[in-house]
């Protein structure tokens, strides 16, 4: 694969397709989760064995992953569906909820409730203590798309990833503020498509779920 610079007649396309990790405990049970360590359910494999399944219809050339354990399980399971082995890209990874992390959701507001106030009104500049912004993390993750985007001429890869990363790569395509992340809905196992090209960016499907129906 040639990845010399395009020549000013040559056109960068990067199809990307983003699965969001499968269940954890966390999920389930409504805590934050950011850096902590944390295994798949047997719904959060489940779930991962399906989008893998999925997957191995779409010729995709490379797989990409975050290091974090839950996404590097699930993409385990594509890995044994395609044959192609998943690269760890720190870019990809979530959100450091510093001390808040592993605390039930709904406490955040009793035990951080400075925070949260600066949640409510600016969410990308509010910084938990010891963790990162979410516009930290929707920067990190869009220069890692522009950097495969130049590697990955003319492919279909996927990343796996986290619900804030892949908000946050959605904002940037519909040039949107990182405020309004929530616009995003998206599921654990779901699998979100996108379009790189040098003069356009574009949405082709979002947390898309029809794999995780089938028994």
């Amino acid at each position: 694969m040639d990845h010399q610079k395009n020549s000013p007649s040559q056109k960068i396309t990067l199809k990307l397709t983003l699965l969001r990790h499968g269940e954890t405990r966390a999920n389930r049970d409504s805590l934050v989760l950011g850096t902590n360590t944390v295994p798949l359910t047997k719904i959060g494999i489940q779930q991962s064995i399906k989008a893998a399944k999925r997957i191995a219809q779409l010729s995709i050339s490379a797989i990409y992953c975050s290091p974090f354990l839950r996404t590097t399980q699930t993409a385990s399971y594509v890995t044994e569906e395609t044959g192609m082995p998943a690269i760890e890209l720190d870019g990809l990874r979530e959100m450091d909820s510093g001390e808040m992390e592993g605390i039930k959701m709904d406490e955040m507001r009793i035990k951080y409730p400075e925070y949260m106030q600066k949640w409510d009104s600016d969410p990308s500049t509010a910084r938990p203590p010891g963790g990162d912004t979410m516009g930290e993390v929707h920067e990190r993750t869009w220069d890692s798309v522009l950097s495969l985007s130049e590697y990955h001429r003319n492919e279909h890869i996927l990343a796996v990833s986290h619900l804030f990363p892949i908000q946050g790569i959605l904002c940037n395509i519909a040039g949107i503020h990182s405020n309004n992340y929530e616009k995003f809905k998206i599921e654990l196992g779901s699998l979100t498509t996108v379009r790189i090209e040098q003069d356009k960016k574009s949405i082709i499907n979002i947390s898309e779920t029809s794999h995780l129906d089938i028994t």
